[in-house]
C-alpha cells in the first residue's frame, strides 16, 4: 500500500503515529500509555489471539491453585480482556469475552463441584454479559482513536499524507536510503492557475482538480514511495529510485501524468514540478531537500509553467 493512501476500512487501519515515527516518548508512565497502546494496535490478529489465550489459560491455572493459599485471581481476568478488546476486531474481543467469562468459572468449579448447577449458569451469565459491555466499549473506543489518528495523518480531502507526517515519513526513508545507498527523488508539484479556477469554477471544481491530481500520482507511485499535500494545491513526493537517470525518468513521468489528468479534467489548469535527485552521499536535510525542490518549482513557473525542472542535489 503506498503510505499516502489511506485504509479501506477503520478495522484495519494501524496506529500511524507510531508506524511513521512521529509519537516520542517525553518520559513518564503517562508517556508511555500511548505508546504501548500503538504498539498493540500493531498486533497481527492472530498472534494477538493466541498470545491471549495463552496468558488466559496461565491466569486460569494461578486461580485455581491459588485457591488453597487463599489467592483469588478474580481481577486479573478485566485487565486481560481490555487489552485483547483493543487488539482485536469487535467481533473477535466479543468472542474472547464470552470464553474469558466461561474458563473464569473453572476455579470456582474446581474449588466447590458440588455447587447448584443453576447458580453456575447465572453466574457465567451475568459475567458474560459484564465482560461483553466492557469488551463493546472498548472496541468502541479503539474505533474513535483510529478515525483520530487517521484524520491527523491524511488530507481529508485528497488521501494524500498531511505534511506533519508526510515529513516525519520522509526523514525515517532519507535515514534508510543512506543505509541502503539508495537514490531517491524529491520533488515538489504546484497546479498553475488554482487560485483562477476557485474564483471562475467554484471551490467544488478546485476540490474535484485536487482529488484527481492526488489519485493520479499515488497510483503512478510505488508501495514504499511517499506522497503528501503540503497545503493548497502544493504536494510533496519522495520516491525510491534505481538510478539517476532513473530518478529523473520518474520526474518526468510523474509530471506527465499529472498534466494528462488535468488536461482530462478540462479545467485550464497546468502543473508545475521541481524535482531534486537525491543520491545517498547528500548532505541535506529533509527540510533543506524540499526547500530546494520548491526553489525549482518556482523556477519551473517562472520559466513558463506546466515544466518540470529536475537537479542534483548536493553531494549526491
Amino acid at each position: 500500500m503506498v503510505e499516502g493512501v489511506p485504509p479501506t476500512a477503520t478495522d484495519e487501519a494501524v496506529t500511524h503515529s507510531v508506524k511513521m515515527g512521529l509519537w516520542k516518548s517525553d518520559g513518564g508512565f503517562d508517556a508511555y500509555v500511548p505508546h504501548a497502546m500503538a504498539k498493540l494496535a500493531r498486533l497481527p490478529r492472530g498472534a494477538a489471539l493466541l498470545a491471549g489465550l495463552a496468558v488466559l489459560t496461565l491466569v486460569v491455572a494461578l486461580d485455581g491453585a491459588g485457591r488453597s493459599f487463599g489467592l483469588r485471581l478474580v481481577p486479573f481476568y478485566v485487565p486481560l480482556l481490555c487489552v485483547m478488546s483493543w487488539a482485536l476486531p469487535r467481533r473477535w474481543a466479543i468472542g474472547f469475552a464470552i470464553v474469558t467469562a466461561i474458563v473464569a468459572l473453572l476455579p470456582d468449579i474446581w474449588a466447590s463441584p458440588t455447587a447448584p448447577a443453576a447458580a453456575t449458569a447465572g453466574n457465567a451469565l451475568f459475567r458474560a454479559a459484564a465482560y461483553i459491555f466492557l469488551a463493546l466499549l472498548i472496541a468502541a473506543y479503539r474505533r474513535a482513536y483510529d478515525e483520530a489518528d487517521y484524520r491527523a495523518m491524511y488530507d481529508g480531502l485528497t488521501g494524500a499524507l498531511n505534511k506533519l507526517p508526510f515529513q516525519a515519513a520522509v526523514v525515517r526513508h532519507l535515514t534508510a536510503a543512506r543505509r541502503g545507498r539508495q537514490t531517491l527523488l524529491a520533488a515538489c508539484i504546484d497546479l498553475d492557475g488554482f487560485k483562477a479556477i476557485n474564483a471562475s469554477y467554484g471551490a467544488a471544481a478546485g476540490d474535484a482538480a485536487l482529488c484527481a491530481v492526488s489519485q493520479e500520482a499515488m497510483s503512478a507511485v510505488r508501495g514504499s514511495d511517499l506522497v503528501g499535500r503540503l497545503g493548497g494545491d502544493k504536494f510533496g513526493f519522495l520516491l525510491g529510485a534505481a538510478s539517476t537517470q532513473n530518478a529523473e525518468g520518474l520526474a518526468h513521468l510523474l509530471h506527465q501524468r499529472v498534466t494528462t489528468t488535468l488536461v482530462k479534467s478540462g479545467l485550464p489548469l497546468t502543473c508545475s514540478m521541481g524535482a531534486l535527485i537525491v543520491g545517498p552521499d547528500t548532505i541535506l536535510t529533509e527540510a533543506d531537500l524540499f526547500e530546494s525542490a520548491h526553489a525549482l518549482m518556482r523556477r519551473a513557473k517562472a520559466e513558463g509553467k506546466g515544466t518540470v525542472l529536475t537537479e542534483a542535489a548536493p553531494g549526491s
